[in-house]
């Protein structure tokens, strides 16, 4: 489903009657209910509710989830009928990052709209058609790419006080992928490189099969995967605990010392419904190369989700070339349908109840 992000100071319908007779309500509620009509999914911010301490906060972290907001969807639909600082930023932002803009506005229109839109009208029904007609085709290549670039500005940042080092993105289907070392992390007051493209996979995972995500968003100062004392691992507990989630699936790259290939570890409260997963995972990737059985001890994380929270825990490390998309595009997309493959197997068994 192609997702359409509104941007637009909100116009009181008397006004916007007055200008467009033709239109009676607001026009954030007209392109909501025309859109989602035809199946497209519709992101509004005003919908947001904010809890913050301050003036200042308020901006800042409005201002920053706008930002993600637009990097998740796939196109912005611009109300420039009441002229806008920030919706100027937006468009130009949501077209330096290849989203499908389109403007709605008096005439003529500025030349930095014209040279930042790929199409503009004066009419907003005319607006929806057009982004209806367009039939905007999600592709997850260039989405993944667009995802890990925006990712990789905080490999290395801190988060700011009060923001959580990690981004949850909830879906429909009982699994829940974990992207732990999306982002550099800390082990033992040593750096360490993040395992690129594991965060854009996991959110393109989110994207293609409604499956949960979570995925480090910053710098972590401490490796969640090895010490159970972090948001991260506080965060996974709590949405253990709302009852949504049947089997975790770990994504970690393999480190430059480790045999080529692909690995896979199971940990479950019953070892036979782990097995069965891990089973269902080798021969899901089996078509690209045998797959391997991770040997030694299982991650604290990986433990702590299978005994501690009851849930079947599946870790799967990916050897570098399946994570260049940019010089290897091939790997990348075919091993991220095969996982969605795979979870959907796997969710629709849990729906089931047969697990």
């Amino acid at each position: 489903m192609s997702s359409i992000y509104l941007t637009g100071s909100h116009v009181d319908p008397n006004v916007l009657a007055a200008q467009m007779p033709e239109l009676e309500l607001d026009w954030r509620a007209l392109a909501c209910t025309k859109l989602q009509q035809h199946g497209l999914q519709v992101v509004n911010p005003l919908e947001l509710t904010w809890s913050v301490h301050s003036l200042e906060d308020a901006h800042e972290r409005r201002i920053r989830r706008a930002l993600e907001l637009i990097d998740q969807s796939d196109a912005l639909l611009a109300n420039l009928q009441t002229p806008s600082w920030g919706t100027a930023m937006e468009i130009f932002y949501g077209h330096r990052r290849g989203k499908v803009v389109t403007v709605v506005g008096r005439s003529p229109f500025s030349p930095w709209v014209v040279s930042h839109s790929q199409a503009r009208f004066v009419d907003l029904e005319q607006a929806l058609e057009y982004l209806i007609g367009e039939s905007l085709q999600f592709e997850p290549l260039r989405w993944s790419l667009q995802y890990e670039s925006q990712l990789a500005q905080h490999y290395e940042e801190f988060p700011l006080d009060g923001e959580p080092d990690y981004h949850f993105l909830g879906g429909d289907i009982p699994v829940l992928v974990i992207a732990p070392h999306a982002t550099g992390y800390f082990r033992e007051g040593e750096f360490q490189e993040p395992d690129m493209f594991t965060g854009a996979m996991a959110s393109l995972l989110n994207r293609t099969t409604s499956c949960h995500s979570m995925i480090s968003l910053y710098c972590l100062a401490a490796d969640p995967c090895v010490y159970l004392q972090t948001p991260m691992k506080r965060a996974l507990v709590d949405i253990i605990r709302a009852g949504e989630i049947g089997l975790i699936l770990m994504l970690l790259g393999s480190s430059g010392n480790e045999t080529p290939g692909i690995k896979v570890f199971d940990n479950g409260p019953e070892s036979s419904i782990s097995e069965e997963f891990a089973s269902l995972a080798r021969l899901s990737l089996a078509c690209l190369e045998p797959v391997a059985d991770e040997v030694g001890k299982p991650l604290p994380l990986a433990s702590f989700c299978a005994d501690e929270l009851g849930i079947p825990t599946i870790t799967l490390k990916l050897h570098r070339r399946y994570r260049m998309p940019k010089l290897q595009p091939e790997p990348f997309v075919k091993i991220a349908d095969l996982l969605g493959e795979l979870i959907q197997k796997a969710g629709c068994e849990l729906l089931r109840g047969e697990r």
